[in-house]
């Protein structure tokens, strides 16, 4: 029964985000089925390493893109990288990166400091990663400038992650793209 259901999960999660790979006419992206996709963000607060709290609001107007890792999955080392080559690209200079670990594993921080990472780091004080349905991490989530979640990419897909991810780069510019450009603009 736990292979079928594993399979099944995997399954889902690949032909849902197989829709990444190909854009509508026009060049909309189609978007996975998923629950959360099209919907507001839930409304979160994360705490930084120093305990600064940072509500969901401050990030209206910008486009977000989540982490939720824990210290010593495959691949996360990659990802972050990844991620930081976007935050330091002018292109996506206007995106907020926010990665976030769980306060309560003490790998956090030194898993962090070792990385030599620019992306912002916060801890998971308050539950946001479960708020977000995260069932296996790592997750990247993509919320745009109105606070409507637009892709949830998770770990489920094992080693299809990677390759998966410049799908995700692709929404972000196009986010991003209607984000600067009035509706009906070309």
């Amino acid at each position: 029964m736990r292979r079928w259901l594993k399979r099944a999960i995997l399954l889902s999660s690949l032909g849902a985000l197989a829709a990444l790979d190909g854009c509508a006419p026009g060049g909309a992206f189609t978007f996975p089925d998923d629950p959360m996709v099209g919907k507001p963000a839930p409304p979160f607060t994360f705490h930084s390493v120093h305990k600064r709290g940072f509500p969901s609001t401050n990030f209206l107007g910008k486009t977000l893109v989540l982490v939720f890792f824990r210290p010593g999955q495959p691949d996360l080392e990659v990802l972050l990288r990844e991620l930081e080559a976007m935050h330091q690209d002018p292109v996506f200079s206007t995106v907020q990166f926010v990665a976030m670990g769980p306060e309560d594993d003490p790998l956090t921080e030194p898993f962090w400091v070792g990385l030599r990472n620019d992306l912002p780091i916060v801890l998971d004080f308050n539950g946001v990663a479960s708020r977000f349905g995260a069932g296996s991490l790592p997750m990247v989530v993509v919320s745009d400038y109105k606070g409507t979640v637009r892709l949830r990419l998770d770990g489920y897909l094992g080693a299809e992650f990677l390759p998966r991810f410049e799908a995700t780069r692709k929404l972000i510019r196009q986010v991003e793209k209607e984000r600067t450009q009035p509706k009906g603009a070309s």
